[in-house]
């Protein structure tokens, strides 16, 4: 195995971070990637498709994040490449249920829409059929709020994170646009949003109108906030409201919409490239996953920041500011990456390291383009 990565690894050199060089480039980004990607390939599990030792190895989930990431790098990986895609594909086909789930007791939406995404990012046709069951079963999810959850016949109401791997994992699929199933997600991601202007709920008269967005309707994973008038509303944080404006963009809204517009605003004033904004370090990894996906998704290549502390509004090359901060922080002995706060699974570098690998080729394809 590790013959097999000597032939693919160009990054030798790239032991010190190219931030500390100066400006971080394509390039440097670039040779980014290809570190983490060889620490992924490493963590094959020869023989049983898996990756890593942790927890998480055997969740389909996870098994998808890492051939999605593979993929989607800059070399972007096939299975023809070798066992270290061929294996990982197989193990998650052998998950697929009858019910078109790939199953993970409980996590049946995220796992089947990571599946998806996985399988159509290799553009292999002889996985047509499971991504196309995938799918099926996805729309299965949606629940009466129009929020998608956890699985076809759980009795909780949707959530915004479920709801956004949903769509997306319907909308890459590329199926045909489900204009019903759409139209009562809008509703119900409508509601996780703190847009006087398109949310009908108490928490949304009583906020501070900022375009963010949370978990569920009336609640946030983070806590809550009390605003001007002494009301305590659930508290927007970024990677929900990146979720959000993603979530938007799969099901229809084009980039004047009201909700799209109130997105971009609640970043105007909270982007962040070193932290999940409004939650800290918690579930840092995949902000930068959801948020790399959201701007480059809305066509958005530098954020407007407003004036805030006395300072004047300036623009940030946002792919530019998020790589930087992502070269600083990747290991310099082994191009991973895993967050210090356990929250969300974020102790585990695989997990960890796969958010961040698609986080990277996002911003190198904003950097490399003309």
């Amino acid at each position: 195995m590790r013959m097999l990565l000597a032939g693919w690894a160009l990054c030798a050199l790239a032991l010190v971070s190219p931030a500390c060089a100066g400006e971080v480039t394509a390039g440097d980004v670039k040779r980014a990637c290809d570190r983490a990607a060889n620490w992924l390939i490493e963590q094959h599990n020869l023989g049983a498709g898996t990756f890593g030792k942790g927890k998480l190895a055997q969740s389909p989930g996870v098994v998808a994040l890492v051939i999605k990431a593979l993929a989607g790098s800059p070399r972007q990986y096939r299975e023809p490449h070798g066992p270290f895609m061929t294996q990982p594909v197989k193990y998650l086909l052998s998950t697929q249920q009858d019910s078109g789930a790939f199953m993970q007791a409980g996590h049946d939406t995220y796992n089947t829409a990571l599946a998806v995404l996985a399988l159509q990012a290799l553009q292999n046709k002889n996985h047509d059929t499971p991504i196309d069951q995938g799918r099926l079963y996805l729309a299965k999810c949606q629940t009466k709020d129009g929020g998608f959850t956890y699985g076809d016949g759980f009795r909780h109401g949707g959530d915004l994170s479920n709801t956004w791997f949903g769509l997306s994992g319907l909308r890459t699929a590329g199926g045909k646009r489900e204009d019903a199933l759409n139209a009562k997600a809008v509703v119900f991601i409508r509601r996780c949003q703190d847009n006087l202007e398109t949310n009908p709920d108490i928490e949304a008269r009583q906020g501070e109108n900022s375009g963010g967005a949370y978990y569920k309707p009336g609640a946030s994973e983070v806590g809550t906030l009390k605003t001007r008038t002494g009301a305590e509303v659930p508290k927007p944080y970024g990677s929900m409201t990146a979720a959000a404006l993603d979530a938007y963009l799969h099901a229809g809204l084009k980039a004047d919409a009201p909700e799209v517009k109130a997105a971009l605003r609640w970043f105007s004033v909270h982007f962040s490239a070193k932290e999940n904004p409004g939650a800290g370090a918690t579930g840092y990894f995949y902000y930068t996953w959801a948020v790399s996906r959201a701007l480059a998704a809305a066509g958005v290549k530098e954020i407007d920041l407003a004036a805030a502390e006395g300072k004047p509004a300036s623009k940030v090359n946002w792919a530019k500011a998020l790589a930087e901060q992502l070269l600083e922080i990747q290991d310099k002995a082994t191009g991973s990456f895993v967050n210090k706060d356990s929250r969300w699974g974020e102790d585990d570098a695989v997990l960890c390291t796969a958010y961040t690998l698609q986080s990277l080729s996002q911003c190198y394809q904003v950097l490399s383009a003309k």
